[in-house]
């Protein structure tokens, strides 16, 4: 009886998802405009739907919104596997026009808009549009100067005088839009570590307090089903770049088949934290 329910409940959800992305591909009919993460999505709903596969495929895609000053805003979508009935959509903003200040505002303005305005278990991509097409432009720099200087200020290597780095445990990392705008963010934010994907998910996050400050603020505020800072580690120092562990922030492990069902290696994750330096915190990272 339990299965059936959680099938059908299932089923409820994919079938609002999917007149929600065919009403998005009649509204963006150019690749350029929405870009599926899987160009079989729909057909893979339908096979759901249809009782012929069990595993729920995953709905991901990005549409890209030109806003009426010219800029472009590459918006990224995730739709969880209980969307709308019991969850919100996990959507990041980025845009060329964005200084990093005002991108980081511009999402968190919007997590706060879809909690409070949007209708509850109805579908709402079409309200991350609107809210966008209405509100975008305020956060958006004027002239191709302007996000020229937005690049090289966000690639700055800045220098607070202090060192940190953070350990972060999740119950769970599967999202290819998660662990992408990780990527991007450490890049942008000039922060080396690495992400574990998987269940649970392990992500290590170093290099000036600052940005690692406004990277975590910026993360946190994702939807996560549990999200915890494990260990901070503090350093005072004018060499950040010498304080560093790991070259660049990467992903390590791999992800296998049905993303549900994968499991990371714990001994292969213990020789890693072993090879740099971090052998010691295997048991605290997992309350051991």
């Amino acid at each position: 009886m339990g299965t059936e329910i959680e099938r059908s409940v299932a089923v409820a959800n994919l079938e609002m998802q999917a007149s929600e992305l065919e009403m998005l591909i009649a509204m963006y009919p150019g690749d350029k405009e929405l870009h599926l993460s899987n160009p079989a999505l729909l057909q893979d709903i339908q096979e759901f739907l249809d009782g012929s596969v069990l595993r729920i495929p995953s709905v991901e895609f990005t549409i890209n919104l030109q806003m009426d000053n010219g800029s472009i805003v590459e918006t990224m979508i995730k739709l969880p596997s209980d969307y709308p009935l019991t969850s919100l959509p996990e959507v990041y903003i980025r845009s060329e026009s964005l200084k990093r200040p005002d991108q980081s505002r511009l999402n968190k303005d919007l997590q706060t808009a879809l909690k409070d305005d949007s209708l509850p278990q109805e579908p709402c991509v079409l309200f991350i549009v609107d809210w966008l097409q209405s509100n975008a432009t305020q956060y958006l720099t004027s002239t191709s100067k302007d996000s020229t200087t937005s690049e090289t200020d966000s690639n700055s290597v800045i220098n607070s005088g202090m060192f940190s780095r953070l350990w972060i445990y999740s119950h769970h990392i599967y999202s290819k839009i998660k662990r992408k705008n990780m990527l991007d963010l450490s890049k942008e934010y000039c922060l080396s570590g690495f992400v574990l994907p998987g269940k649970p998910g392990i992500i290590c996050i170093e290099g000036d307090s600052k940005n690692t400050g406004d990277w975590w603020a910026i993360v946190r505020n994702w939807q996560w089903k549990r999200l915890s800072l494990k260990i901070q580690q503090d350093e005072k120092t004018g060499d950040i770049d010498g304080q560093r562990k790991f070259d660049g922030f990467q992903e390590i492990g791999e992800v296998k088949g049905n993303t549900r069902e994968y499991h990371m290696d714990m001994g292969a994750f213990q020789v890693y934290l072993n090879n740099h330096g971090f052998g010691d915190l295997f048991g605290e990272l997992f309350s051991i």
